[in-house]
């Protein structure tokens, strides 16, 4: 773990604000044992996201044993096939971002693992959510990153000229735009939870 100064402080700041929300709902909701399990799961991965810039397999395949075990104990087959889809669905929601290199493989496994647990329907609502988030993060990102800010204006100025780009935000090393992305997978958990799916929200 290397300390970078003031770019890591959306790091720092949104992983512990994330975990503070899993130790809330491990409280709070300690009866429901599917938020229990996720929250638990979330707390994990935020912790070694924030402090180490990973998440580890085991984390990941942990809690999709879980997640089929408890399924499939609950309702048999049907929770075996709501597993499965959940996890497949977890993995092809951030399949792109990740082929685009904009996450790590540790943050598609953990929506696939939360997947699994939730069922399609549910993480494709947390999906939504956690992309919202992921980009208020990206945003705060720019504010405390030099390079990235001054990458991104130099974005803007160039599109608004309708020309390309002279540097582009690959040029800019990996380490640099790392932030977080399981607090992201929080809040849009705990968004969900809290406020129901987006789009019906939207809709009322």
């Amino acid at each position: 773990m290397t300390y970078r100064g003031s770019q890591d402080i959306p790091r720092y700041a949104t992983g512990t604000v994330a975990m503070g929300f899993a130790l809330f709902f491990i409280y709070q909701q300690r009866a429901d044992w599917v938020v229990l399990a996720a929250s638990s799961f979330l707390f994990l991965i935020c912790a070694s996201d924030t402090l180490f810039s990973k998440i580890p397999n085991l984390f990941n395949l942990v809690w999709v044993l879980f997640a089929f075990g408890y399924h499939i104990y609950n309702t048999g087959l049907a929770g075996f096939s709501l597993a499965f889809l959940g996890l497949f669905a977890g993995l092809a929601l951030f399949l792109i971002p990740f082929l685009m290199g904009g996450m790590g493989a540790g943050d598609v496994k953990a929506l696939a693992a939360l997947g699994a647990l939730l069922g399609p329907a549910t993480i494709f609502q947390v999906f939504i959510y956690t992309a919202l988030w992921g980009g208020i993060m990206g945003l705060l990102q720019c504010l405390f990153v030099p390079q990235l800010r001054q990458a991104c204006m130099e974005w803007m100025r160039a599109l608004r000229s309708g020309l390309l780009p002279a540097n582009s935000i690959t040029d800019i090393p990996r380490q640099t735009l790392r932030f977080p992305y399981a607090a992201a997978i929080a809040f849009g958990y705990y968004a969900y939870i809290s406020w129901g799916g987006l789009l019906k929200l939207l809709a009322t």
